[in-house]
């Protein structure tokens, strides 16, 4: 289903800001992790975030758009691992004054940025940016096809679109989509099949697909960890009835993203 998103983008802001606390536990890095047991040195999630570093490709004098930054960790990584400039943009005002921090403490904020932003409105120019990421963001806006026309728009001739996201792999039960309204705070996924229809749509070429639902499989099983580890700390915060309705939800979700949906990695060209 590509409709029924639930919140708007300043009521997403208001939901990310509240929570900043919550989606750090986990460290800064948002987004799922890529599994290689020939590397276990590599943190996953740095690898999901290598792979979409080599797909763009940028060097000096080219500028990466990235949209929805969380907290500005890949974006951080990417200003660290190239010598191209990067704009992290962001509903949530914490999380871009915390990308901010970050990237100073990293020593990039010359060639990192990040301001708040609305990927539906992008507040740029035609044709500036020679790449755009978009890391499990799309799922969250109010009108999927215009975030991507407005990508198409502000990405040059020729220039690479990196989207990474969760998809329905199936028609879900009330209960399951009740699980993924708690969970990820939208009643509704896009296919793969209705992305392909919807970046086709935008004006884009697709140049490859990955299903990487393995990797989705491999970060939902290390859910109860996480929680474990931090449990305390979530009590103190939000106290006790909270942490117990928090850990059920996350039962919940680990079991719909095992189970009920999948991930891919698309690249595209305008």
């Amino acid at each position: 289903m590509t409709e029924g998103i639930s919140m708007t983008a300043e009521q997403v802001g208001d939901y990310f800001d509240d929570r900043s606390w919550l989606f750090q536990l986990n460290g800064f890095n948002l987004h799922i992790g890529y599994f290689d047991d020939e590397d276990p040195e590599t943190n996953p999630k740095e690898r999901h975030t290598d792979i979409l570093i080599d797909e763009v490709g940028l060097v000096r004098g080219q500028r990466l758009l990235d949209v929805g930054c969380g907290f500005g960790r890949p974006a951080i990584r990417f200003a660290q691992r190239t010598e191209a400039e990067v704009l992290g943009i962001n509903v949530s005002a914490e999380q871009i004054r915390k990308a901010r921090e970050l990237a100073a403490e990293a020593g990039v904020s010359d060639r990192a940025a990040f301001e708040v932003a609305d990927a539906n409105r992008l507040p740029y120019a035609d044709n500036s940016f020679a790449a755009v990421w978009v890391v499990e963001t799309l799922m969250y806006l109010p009108d999927r096809l215009r975030a991507l026309k407005e990508i198409h728009r502000v990405l040059e001739p020729g220039g690479t679109l990196a989207i990474s996201d969760y998809v329905e792999k199936e028609d879900l039960s009330d209960e399951q989509r009740k699980a993924l309204a708690e969970g990820f705070t939208v009643d509704s996924l896009p296919t793969a099949a209705e992305y392909g229809r919807m970046v086709a749509a935008a004006g884009f070429t697709t140049v490859r697909t990955e299903d990487a639902t393995p990797h989705l499989h491999r970060s939902a099983a290390l859910i109860p960890q996480v929680l474990a580890d931090n449990y305390d700390l979530i009590v103190e915060k939000g106290g006790r009835e909270f942490a117990e309705e928090f850990k059920e939800m996350l039962g919940k979700v680990a079991v719909l993203e095992r189970d009920n949906l999948g991930y891919m990695i698309k690249v595209l060209r305008k």
